[in-house]
């Protein structure tokens, strides 16, 4: 028995000592080494961002003078969306500060007035005793009230970001590419069956099969930027891809207005659409969309990758439902001129229209990537 009580007193001023430590420990996270408390700051931020080096910046030479424990959020993270949906966070990069939100369009760039207004933040923050701030409860964005399972917040969604959207799906949809191909689809469709509902068959599965590739490589790629290594350096290749394919529908609009062939030429794919438009079937057409989605990723990359780089600061969802919108209206133009088809409109009448204004197309097309390059780069959109 003695024994016993010989080993159990030790043991019980370790995990006394052990307690001490950890309680030490524990009032240290928010305090210097001379004992002064330490204010909370969090801040919402962006990977490869120059506004938010410069926030940075700011925030260590104040901390030399008011001592600050500051934490990172990029925009994209879960517990980023909760603090911008909870604090209504405008913009990034954001200073968040007790119940003060400072957002990027507060001070412009103007870092002077960004430490003034910090400072400001933080002596009211003194005054009011609010020195820790306690993080929203650990309840996703996406996640419904009840736990069951996740919803998209209708709050998160804007119209204009919709109708902007659907409007550079159309301009995608509406393409010499696209209608070239389909002109060439809807002939051989119209030459072997000569009936226009197969014809609408075609164009309807033909524009599911393109919807679908794009959807899922959208999906797909909202994740990828939604990971600190590529977002980081996404943003560089971007800005240069859009440079270059936007030059390079310039340049194949001038060749084109001289009479020469386009540089965006895949005659060797349509011995594989014309094999598939001879099977007749309905995943043979399937096939055919998701083939030539492949087929003419550099004619109408450009704007998709634009938008899933535009698209990548919202959650997850919110990302799809907008991306869904992306490619419904990319795949409208064609279903409206496959209908026309239908009802009486020749594929050469089409065909006629697309020789006419292909030029004007592709110029509008690649003025658009061109202009979209330093927008994408200074993030002013």
């Amino acid at each position: 028995m003695s024994s016993s009580r010989s080993y159990a007193v030790p043991i019980l001023l370790i995990l006394l000592l052990g307690l001490s430590l950890q309680l030490l420990n524990n009032g240290a996270v928010n305090s210097d080494a001379s004992g002064k408390i330490r204010i909370e700051v969090m801040t919402i931020e962006s990977p490869g961002c120059p506004k938010c080096v410069a926030m940075e910046r700011s925030l260590g030479r104040i901390d030399k003078d008011v001592p600050l424990n500051i934490t990172k959020y990029y925009y994209y993270t879960d517990e980023g969306h909760r603090l911008i949906n909870e604090r209504k966070v405008k913009d990034s990069p954001a200073v968040i500060i007790g119940s003060n939100v400072i957002n990027y369009r507060d001070y412009n760039g103007d870092n002077a007035k960004m430490e003034q207004l910090i400072r400001e933040a933080l002596a009211e923050n003194n005054t009011n005793d609010s020195s820790f701030i306690s993080l929203p409860d650990n309840k996703s964005a996406n996640m419904s009230s009840d736990g069951k399972g996740p919803f998209i917040d209708l709050q998160e969604f804007s119209l204009y970001t919709v109708s902007t959207v659907l409007g550079a799906g159309l301009v995608v949809g509406f393409n010499p590419c696209i209608i070239g191909i389909l002109v060439f689809l809807a002939a051989s469709v119209l030459s072997s069956t000569g009936r226009k509902r197969d014809l609408m068959k075609m164009v309807v599965f033909f524009s599911f099969g393109i919807f679908t590739m794009y959807f899922l490589f959208g999906l797909g790629m909202q994740r990828l930027l939604q990971t600190d290594a590529v977002s980081g350096v996404f943003r560089y290749i971007l800005t240069a891809f859009l440079l270059i394919a936007g030059l390079s529908q310039v340049f194949d609009a001038v060749r084109l207005n001289r009479g020469k062939p386009s540089i965006f030429r895949t005659d060797w794919a349509l011995k594989y659409f014309q094999a598939g438009v001879d099977k007749r079937r309905f995943s043979s057409y399937f096939l055919i969309g998701a083939l030539f989605s492949l087929v003419k990723v550099p004619c109408l990359s450009g704007i998709y990758l634009a938008i899933l780089d535009l698209l990548s600061t919202q959650s997850y969802l919110v990302g799809a439902a907008y991306l869904f919108s992306f490619n419904l209206g990319v795949i409208l133009p064609i279903i409206a001129l496959g209908s026309f088809m239908a009802v009486g409109m020749s594929p050469e009448q089409v065909d006629t229209f697309r020789e006419e204004h292909r030029v004007g197309m592709r110029l509008i097309t690649g003025l658009t990537l061109i202009i979209l390059a330093p927008l994408i780069y200074w993030q002013w959109i």
